[in-house]
């Protein structure tokens, strides 16, 4: 909503179709790029497509088949120099952030949060000379496909995440998929993979052509925000790009089966630790439930207030967000189609709704400068309680997949947010046992809650 269509248009291309080299410019690509050169690549491949099937600001892949096997399969080379281009664009950024931090201020500040411009750009260097490592970026693509239990053509295989509470998960394998990686012909320039053909997820014209309906796009939005629950909480482990370029449609010959989420390209990863991982899923069930405390109590976990924060005003604040109906969860929507009721899980959470508040009748002018108003003096009060917050540089990443995926959520079902797609998982990333314990335990606390709970206002009574 921020640049005209236009606009938008011509800087998706940069996603996956920026100019690439074919025919004998791509042959002496890939020549230098795999191991054993020409001979060795030889020996392994053949069917080799010298024009590529796509090309970003990094490499391009091309598609190709295994000789022992004949399997299809899409090799990702690099483009020439990029490490020395690397080396002079990180070196000129680590002196710009180092020269912001010396300002203090407002120039020391990310979204109004105190953090420092240098510790971020360090991490983003260990994660970008990554991206540029194809070895590492093997490895990324492989860990993150045993945590989801995927396996060799979309197969399902044992999921290597488990709950908090300690139990296995199921295998992703039903609305999930990434390619096979082949770490044993991967190196530093050349990356190999199964070849998964989809549609790009941003592709309406061929998603319709497909037969793809807004059912099945509202779907593979909560199958997007499913995923990015589970990386965050169970796996503590995340792609960090999830743009439309790097996530593609799998449509099935089958009408009765769902389409299925690819996911593409794992060169950005972060990990997370496990007081990251379950103050996010604190943080997460604090909204759903619209407990003010327990969100306090999750950015204590997080790491993300200060020493000498007030957390009278944070509470105070994330109360008044709260109470004015700024966040709340909507209603899981309710799939009609035959292929959805097989098996399909019913939502465990409840649509949230603040009290209403009766408000007296006042000329319009008098309502728009209060409105005013308060928007003034919640800006301040924003401001005011962001001082108290500091981040780690895990969470710039976090924020960054959650922005990203909120653009690709909402062009598949206007009304996405993460959170109302994510609840009716949480029974999932906990373990029932867990949920259920703690689901009671919020029960009780809605009774015997010394303050707030339904005996204490009774008591008050008399």
């Amino acid at each position: 909503n921020l640049f005209p269509k236009e606009w938008v248009t011509s800087m998706e291309r940069l996603q996956d179709r920026v100019p690439a080299k074919s025919g004998k410019e791509a042959w002496d690509l890939v020549y230098s790029a795999c191991p054993g050169g020409k001979v060795g690549f030889h020996r392994v491949f053949s069917d080799f497509d010298d024009v590529p099937l796509a090309a970003a600001s990094l490499g391009q892949v091309h598609k190709a088949r295994l000789r022992e096997t004949g399997d299809a399969v899409a090799i990702k080379i690099q483009r020439a120099s990029l490490k020395e281009i690397y080396d002079k664009d990180l070196d000129l950024m680590s002196r710009i952030a180092s020269f912001v931090d010396k300002f203090g201020g407002a120039g020391g500040k990310v979204g109004g949060v105190d953090q420092s411009w240098t510790d971020i750009i360090e991490n983003a260097e260990t994660i970008l000379y990554r991206e540029i490592n194809y070895q590492d970026e093997a490895e990324n693509a492989i860990r993150f496909a045993k945590d989801f239990g995927l396996g060799l053509g979309g197969t399902s295989v044992r999921s290597t995440a488990k709950s908090v509470n300690g139990e296995k998960l199921e295998s992703a394998s039903e609305w999930l998929r990434v390619p096979f990686t082949y770490g044993d012909l991967s190196s530093e320039k050349f990356l190999v993979m199964e070849f998964v053909p989809s549609i790009k997820v941003s592709n309406d014209a061929k998603l319709d052509s497909a037969g793809i309906t807004q059912e099945d796009r509202e779907y593979l939005a909560e199958a997007l925000a499913r995923s990015y629950l589970r990386q965050f909480v169970t796996n503590r482990f995340f792609s960090t790009d999830p743009h439309p370029g790097n996530l593609g449609v799998e449509v099935f010959n089958d009408e009765d089966r769902p389409p299925r989420l690819v996911f593409y390209d794992f060169g950005q990863a972060c990990t997370l630790s496990k007081d990251q991982s379950l103050g996010i899923l604190e943080v997460i069930e604090s909204i759903i439930d619209l407990d003010a405390k327990k969100s306090v109590s999750a950015f204590n976990r997080m790491g993300v207030l200060k020493d000498n924060a007030d957390l009278d005003k944070v509470l105070a604040k994330v109360q008044s967000n709260y109470d004015s109906g700024r966040l709340k969860v909507k209603k899981r929507k309710v799939r009609n189609s035959a292929k959805y009721q097989k098996g399909s899980k019913q939502s465990t959470v409840n649509e949230y709704q603040p009290p209403t508040k009766q408000v007296p009748e006042a000329p319009l002018s008098k309502i728009e400068i209060e409105n005013n108003s308060a928007k003034k003096s919640s800006r301040k009060e924003d401001s005011e309680v962001m001082e108290y917050f500091t981040l780690q540089s895990e969470y710039a990443f976090v924020a960054r997949a959650l922005s990203q995926m909120d653009g690709v959520g909402k062009g598949l079902d206007r009304e996405f947010d993460f959170i109302s797609a994510a609840a009716p998982y949480i029974v999932e990333v906990k373990g029932a046992k867990r949920y259920l314990l703690d689901e009671m335990k919020k029960k009780l606390e809605i009774v015997y809650d010394i303050e707030k709970g339904i005996l204490a206002r009774e008591l008050a009574l008399f």
